[in-house]
């Protein structure tokens, strides 16, 4: 089931480039391509978090199940928007515009108004996914002694655990930076992600050396 909603969330992705009819559309649907991976790789990092869930711990009782509809429904939901703002962020980055239509005269993709408001949606977005995956997380830890996990095993869902609160904190930190319109402080918040995921990773090869006794 959840396979399958990935997997839909995908198709509609690649639904939505359409078969090109000239060689013109064929060069557009190519220089859409960045910005598909990089939405295809979020979900995909996602689906992944999701699997390895279920693989490792196999909980499947109610709370679980309403919680993964949760994710899935949002994965779903985010599917599309996030296109559109990988698109944004590659075009402003590369000063390249990887959107296939150019916007009619005295129109614009995204006004400086329109900019803190998508950091607020893309932020409410991010932290509550993780939050989903910090309560299966915190679920799983309560029943720990049931599911008789190892220490080692204990000590990477802690660590989990750990992880999906620093994200949610990342993601309201962003948004509400986004709502004192400081977009620019906003999306730095980010940056901290790869300073967390080093200083948490270093933290756990240490704690794991602590519970295996080496």
């Amino acid at each position: 089931m959840s396979d399958a909603v990935f997997a839909f969330s995908v198709s509609l992705l690649i639904i939505s480039l359409e078969v090109p009819n000239t060689f013109e559309e064929l060069k557009a649907t190519i220089h859409n391509f960045v910005p598909f991976f990089a939405t295809v790789a979020l979900v995909f990092f996602f689906w992944y978090l999701q699997n390895e869930y279920f693989r490792n711990y196999g909980l499947n009782d109610g709370k679980v199940v309403f919680l993964n509809l949760a994710l899935l429904a949002l994965i779903l939901f985010y599917a599309f928007p996030l296109k559109f703002l990988f698109t944004l962020l590659l075009s402003w980055f590369t000063g390249i515009s990887f959107f296939s239509e150019v916007p009619k005269e005295g129109e614009s993709i995204l006004t400086q108004e329109q900019f803190p408001e998508l950091i607020v949606f893309f932020s409410i977005g991010y932290a509550i996914i993780w939050f989903i995956f910090y309560l299966l997380y915190h679920h799983t830890f309560k029943k720990r002694k049931v599911l008789e996990l190892t220490a080692v095993e204990t000590a990477y869902l802690s660590n989990q655990r750990i992880d999906a609160l620093v994200q949610v904190a990342i993601g309201l930190l962003s948004m509400v930076f986004s709502l004192l319109r400081l977009p620019l402080i906003s999306g730095l918040c980010f940056l901290l992600l790869p300073v967390w995921l080093l200083v948490n990773n270093r933290h756990f090869k240490k704690q794991l050396k602590a519970v295996s006794g080496r």
